[in-house]
Parts: structure tokens; sequence; C-alpha cells
């Protein structure tokens, strides 16, 4: 299972981008799920390849790096009070605001291509997009990655 309750946070009033990459990286190190230079990997990734993707009303991003900074796989997700910027990972001068961030931490490069392509299905899905969006708890946002077969 590539989710844990406890790496979820849910309508979370983050200000910006590097704001909420810092939270949700530091809820997998602190579960020793990623190594220490897991956060300026990711942040400097996000930088030079962005991974922000306008999904429609509903924007996603899957901010990751290479596998060699974690120890074990996992997704840290949240769900945003409010949109929030990240540049486009198809055009690099648009920003997408986002509601919903994956965070990949794989620990093997073959576990991530397949995960982001089922995440890439999901994510044309604008009712599951919607219900992940609204969702108050995090079993309900379990639920429904499980309805994905994202889990």
């Amino acid at each position: 299972m590539f989710f844990n309750e406890e790496i979820m946070t849910l309508h979370s009033d983050a200000p910006d981008a590097a704001t909420i990459i810092t939270k949700l990286a530091h809820q997998l190190e602190a579960k020793d799920l990623v190594t220490e230079k897991f956060l300026p990997h990711v942040l400097a990734r996000e930088e030079k390849y962005p991974t922000g993707l306008a999904a429609g009303p509903i924007g996603v991003a899957i901010p990751h790096t290479d596998s060699i900074y974690v120890k074990e796989s996992q997704i840290a997700f949240a769900s945003l009070a409010k949109p929030i910027s990240f540049k486009n990972m198809v055009d690099l001068e648009q920003d997408v605001p986002v509601l919903l961030v994956f965070m990949i931490a794989m620990s093997s490069p073959h576990e991530q291509t397949a995960l982001l392509s089922n995440l890439m299905n999901m994510f044309q899905d604008q009712q599951t997009l919607q219900q992940l969006n609204q969702s108050d708890t995090k079993k309900q946002v379990i639920d429904i990655l499980n309805t994905n077969k994202i889990i």
C-alpha cells in the first residue's frame, strides 16, 4: 500500500508550492521513508522540471525525485483549502492552480512508471478529483484511491 493515513493532509492552508512540498516531505522523513536529501532534491527538481498538471477545474501536482533518496515506497497526499500555483509540466511559462498534491516517493524506478500511469488515468476523471478534493476524512481518500486502483 503506497498511501498511509498518517502522511495525508486534508484542506491544507499552504501559501505556496514550496510550503506544501516541504510539509509532505517532512511527513515522509518523520516516518523514516526518505533520506534527509529527499526534500532538497524534490525542490530542485520542481524548479527544473515542474509537475503541475491542468486536469480541468481541479489542478494536480506530482512532485517527486530519484528513487535513491527513498527508503520505502510511499505517496504523501494533500488536498488544499485554496489553490496554489505550480508551474505547468507541459508549458513552463504557465501556472497551474493546484488543489491536489501527490508527492511520489518510490524506492525503485519501475514502481514510479506504473504508478504515474495509473495516476494520469485517474486525473482524467473530474468526478474522482472532485471527490478527493471534497473528502473530509482520510478514510474517504483511501476508499477513493482503492476504487481507482491507485493503492
